[in-house]
């Protein structure tokens, strides 16, 4: 497995794993918001913590792996992630847009749009590594 694909893997889990926690803990919070027990900057900085500390390891492993260029593949696998990725994130925001107009609370619409920024990058990651799989 080359050292991208293990990062692809390592950005989807962890997103996954640190954002399910998070907007689990937002539905158990209700409707307002109420005794949040895993906010918005915890979550971003565990995030940050965690990918830094597994980015590290992976490259530790596979030193020269971690050293080379992208080359012309790297860079198409990345380019049709992207637009799998985009194609989501559009369709999802003109959703959300539309349901906006039923005038929900703020903090529904906040963690809606987050919710949906995660999603598709987990959809990007994923992309990612399925594309590496394949040998595209």
């Amino acid at each position: 497995m080359s050292f991208r694909e293990k990062s692809a893997w390592i950005s989807m889990l962890s997103m996954a794993a640190i954002y399910g926690f998070y907007f689990w803990s937002v539905i158990h919070a209700g409707p307002h918001g109420g005794s949040l027990r895993f906010g918005l900057l915890e979550t971003i900085v565990a995030l940050v913590v965690l990918q830094v500390v597994l980015m590290i390891a992976a490259a530790a492993f596979s030193p020269k792996d971690a050293k080379t260029p992208r080359d012309e593949r790297d860079k198409l696998i990345e380019l049709r992630s992207m637009r799998v990725a985009y194609s989501a994130l559009a369709t999802a925001v003109a959703l959300a847009c539309f349901f906006a107009t039923f005038d929900p609370p703020i903090l529904f619409n906040t963690n809606a749009l987050l919710f949906i920024l995660v999603t598709t990058e987990i959809l990007r990651s994923a992309c990612r590594f399925i594309q590496y799989r394949r040998g595209a």
